[in-house]
C-alpha cells in the first residue's frame, strides 16, 4: 500500500530543501533571473545531491548567505537587547488583542510575555439571547474539559466546543485561566429561560481564575460569592446589587486587604449586601483601602451604623485616631446622614486627607455632612497639617420632591459655603446645577454665591458644570459672557472648562475664552438651540465657528510671520458633548471615524486653522450591557500599578 504524502515528505533528506530555500532567498536579494529566461533550476535539486546543489552552495558561499543571517540576527538582537523595563513598558502600550496574539506567536520568549497580557482581562455580558454564544466562546478557554462537558449537558448552545482532545486530564485547569488578573461581568440577563446557563458559565469560570486581582461583576450567585471569598490576591472589587439571598453573601465578610472597593446596592431595606458584611469587609482593609465608593438608595440607612462603638482599639487602630489610614478617595451616594452617621464617618476617615471626594444625592435634609466638612476645612486653615483635597464632585441639584423650596435653598447655600471654606482644589465638578421652572422668564445664570466660591480655588485646572440634558418642564441656567469672563480672569491656570453657554452671546463668550492662556479643552453643552424643533441643518457648527473665528481675529501682537495656531493658543479641542472637534495647524493621518479636516479663516483671511470632527473615533457611550464599561477597572489598574 502506498505511503501517505506526509510520510514520504518526512522521509526525504532535509539538506536539499534547505539549500533550495537559501537559493530562493539569495535570488530574491539580487540574483533573480530576467523575465523570459530559462526555467529555474531549483526544482531539479530536490532529491538530487549532484552538481546543481553544488552550484547553489557555491553561490551562497560568495557572500549571500551571511547577509541573510546577519539580517535575521540583527532583527532579533534589536528586541532582545532592550532593557527589560523598556521592553515591558513598550509591550504594555499594545492594547489590541489581535496584535498581542500575533506578537506572542513569533517566538517562545515573546509567547511567555504576551500570553499573560492577552488573557489578563476577561470581559463578558449577555443582555440578549444572541449574546450568549460570544459569552460562551470567551469563557470556555478557561474551563476544564470536564466543566465544558457538564455545561453542555445542562444546556446546548451555539459557541460550545464540539470535540474534545483525547488522552488529556479532563480536570486539569487551562493555563490561560491562571493568566487572568481582571474580570468584568456586565449585565447578563438574556431572559428567564436562558439566564441559568449564563450564570453557570460565569460560576465555573470564577472557580478556575485563582489569580484574580480586580473584579467587577453585576452577576452574583452563591457560587460566585464563595469564589470571591477564596481569592488570595484580590485588590479591587466592584459589586452591584443582586437577587442573591443575604445569607449567601456572608462569605464576602472574609475578604481582606482590598485597595479599592465599590459597592452599589439599591435594594433598600432588603439590600443584598448586609451592613455587617460591608463593615467586616471594611475593617479587614483598614490599612490598605485607598478608594471607597458606596451607592445606595435613600431607604438603605447608614452603612456605618454603630461603627464608632466597635472602634475601641480592637481593630488595631489607636483610640482617638481615624480608622482608614490609607484612604484617599471617597464617593457617597444615597446614604442617610444624621448625627450618628457624622460620628461614624468622622471616626472612620479623615476627610481632610482625602484627595478626591464625591457627594451625590445624600439623604441629608439638615445639611449635617456639609456643615461638618465646612467646620473641618475652617479649622484647618493656617495649620501645618494642610488640606489634601484636590478633586471635588458635588451634586448641585436637589431632586427630593419632599423638600420645600426653603430647604433646597438652604442646601444650596451650604454647598457654596463648603466650597468657599478652602482653596486647594485643582478639579471641581458641579453636575446639574440650578435648573429652574419654565414659568420663570429670567435666566438666573450662575449664582454669585457659587461664582465667588469657585474663584477661591486659584489653582483650579478643570472646572466642569455638566448636564445630562434638560429636565422636562425645566430650563438650564445658561452662563453669560460676563460670567465666563470673570471665571477666565479669576482662574489663570484653567485648562478644561465645561459649561452651558448663552448661545446668543457666543461671540462675546469666545472673546472671553481667548484670554485663557492655558485653556486646552472647552465643552459647551447644552445650549439654547440644542434639542429645538426643527433642528438646524448643522447643529452646533455655529459654536465652533464663533470660537475659532474669534481666536483667529484676536490681535495679540505676536504674529510677525506665518500664523501657526500652536504658537499662539493652547486650545486643542472644542466639544458639544455629543460632537467633538480637534484643532491644529496641521493634522497627521486620521484614525478610523475621523472626518476630513476643514479650514476656517479669520475675517481678514490672513490667518487660518484646521479643525476635524473626531466624534466617530470614540467608543459609543450607549451601553446596553453587551460591551461592559471598563472605566473603573482601568482606573484602579493604573493606581494599583
Amino acid at each position: 500500500m502506498a505511503t501517505r504524502k506526509s510520510t514520504r515528505l518526512q522521509n526525504q533528506p532535509t539538506q536539499e530543501p534547505v539549500v533550495d530555500k537559501q537559493l530562493t532567498t539569495v535570488n530574491a536579494a539580487g540574483n533573480r533571473e530576467k523575465p523570459g529566461g530559462p526555467a529555474t533550476k531549483t526544482a531539479s535539486t530536490r532529491g538530487v545531491s549532484g552538481g546543481k546543489a553544488k552550484v547553489a552552495k557555491s553561490t551562497i558561499s560568495k557572500g549571500k548567505k551571511p547577509q541573510v543571517q546577519a539580517q535575521s540576527s540583527s532583527t532579533k538582537d534589536k528586541l532582545s537587547s532592550l532593557p527589560p523595563e523598556i521592553l515591558h513598558l513598550t509591550l504594555n502600550n499594545i492594547k489590541d488583542p489581535s496584535t498581542i496574539s500575533a506578537l506572542g506567536r513569533t517566538c517562545k520568549s515573546l509567547y511567555s510575555i504576551m500570553m499573560p497580557r492577552l488573557y489578563g482581562r476577561v470581559a463578558v455580558a449577555a443582555m440578549f439571547h444572541a449574546h450568549i454564544p460570544k459569552l460562551i466562546r470567551t469563557l470556555e478557554p478557561h474551563l476544564t474539559i470536564a466543566q465544558k462537558k457538564q455545561l453542555k449537558k445542562e444546556g446546548k448552545y451555539k459557541g460550545q466546543q464540539e470535540r474534545y482532545p483525547s488522552g488529556l486530564d479532563e480536570k486539569a485547569k487551562p493555563i490561560c485561566a491562571t493568566y487572568v488578573r481582571q474580570i468584568i461581568v456586565g449585565v447578563a440577563d438574556p431572559g428567564r429561560k436562558h439566564r441559568y446557563i449564563v450564570d453557570r458559565y460565569i460560576e465555573e469560570a470564577f472557580k478556575n481564575m485563582d489569580n484574580l486581582e480586580i473584579v467587577e461583576t453585576r452577576v452574583l450567585t452563591k457560587s460566585i460569592v464563595q469564589s470571591l471569598a477564596s481569592l488570595k490576591n484580590l485588590k479591587a472589587l466592584r459589586l452591584f446589587s443582586s437577587e442573591v439571598e443575604a445569607e449567601d453573601m456572608k462569605p464576602l465578610a472574609k475578604i481582606k486587604n482590598l485597595k479599592h472597593l465599590d459597592l452599589q446596592d439599591y435594594g433598600g431595606f432588603r439590600g443584598a449586601i448586609d451592613r455587617n458584611i460591608m463593615q467586616s469587609m471594611l475593617r479587614n482593609s483598614l490599612s490598605t483601602l485607598q478608594s471607597l465608593v458606596v451607592e445606595t438608595d435613600m431607604y438603605a440607612g447608614n452603612f456605618l451604623q454603630g461603627w464608632e462603638s466597635k472602634s475601641s482599639g480592637k481593630d488595631g487602630t489607636t483610640p482617638g485616631t481615624h480608622n482608614f489610614t490609607a484612604l484617599k478617595s471617597l464617593s457617597l451616594s444615597g446614604i442617610t446622614i444624621d448625627a450618628s452617621a457624622i460620628k461614624s464617618l468622622h471616626k472612620a476617615m479623615d476627610f481632610m486627607q482625602l484627595g478626591d471626594l464625591t457627594l451625590v444625592h445624600l439623604n441629608d435634609t439638615a445639611g449635617l455632612l456639609l456643615q461638618h466638612l465646612t467646620s473641618l476645612t475652617t479649622s484647618y486653615q493656617g495649620t501645618s497639617a494642610g488640606i489634601s483635597l484636590r478633586k471635588l464632585s458635588l451634586k448641585m441639584s436637589d431632586d427630593n420632591f419632599m423638600h420645600t423650596p426653603e430647604q433646597k435653598k438652604a442646601g444650596f447655600e451650604a454647598k457654596c459655603r463648603f466650597i468657599s471654606s478652602f482653596g486647594t482644589l485643582t478639579t471641581l465638578e458641579l453636575p446639574d446645577y440650578g435648573q429652574y421652572p419654565d414659568s420663570i422668564a429670567t435666566n438666573p445664570g450662575l449664582a454669585d454665591m457659587l461664582l465667588q466660591a469657585i474663584l477661591k480655588h486659584k489653582n483650579l485646572r478643570n472646572l466642569r458644570i455638566p448636564y445630562t440634558g434638560r429636565t422636562s418642564g425645566m430650563k438650564v441656567p445658561y452662563i453669560s459672557a460676563t460670567t465666563v469672563g470673570i471665571i477666565i480672569a479669576g482662574l489663570p491656570h484653567l485648562q478644561e472648562f465645561e459649561f452651558a453657554p448663552e448661545e446668543e452671546q457666543m461671540d462675546q463668550i469666545a472673546e472671553a475664552l481667548v484670554k485663557g492662556a492655558k485653556l486646552r479643552d472647552v465643552t459647551c453643552f447644552p445650549y439654547t438651540s440644542w434639542g429645538s424643533y426643527p433642528a438646524p441643518d448643522h447643529p452646533g457648527d455655529n459654536i465652533i465657528s464663533s470660537i475659532l473665528k474669534t481666536f483667529l481675529s484676536h490681535d495679540d501682537n505676536r504674529c510677525t510671520g506665518k500664523f501657526v495656531w500652536e504658537d499662539h493658543y493652547q486650545l486643542r479641542r472644542v466639544s458639544l458633548s455629543w460632537k467633538t472637534w480637534d484643532i491644529a495647524s496641521k493634522f497627521g493621518k486620521g484614525e478610523k471615524g475621523m472626518t476630513k479636516p476643514e479650514k476656517i479663516k479669520s475675517d481678514d483671511e490672513k490667518r487660518e486653522v484646521l479643525f476635524r470632527n473626531v466624534t466617530g473615533s470614540f467608543s459609543r457611550r450607549i451601553h446596553v450591557g453587551y460591551d461592559p464599561d471598563h472605566e473603573w477597572v482601568e482606573k484602579v489598574d493604573r493606581e494599583i500599578l
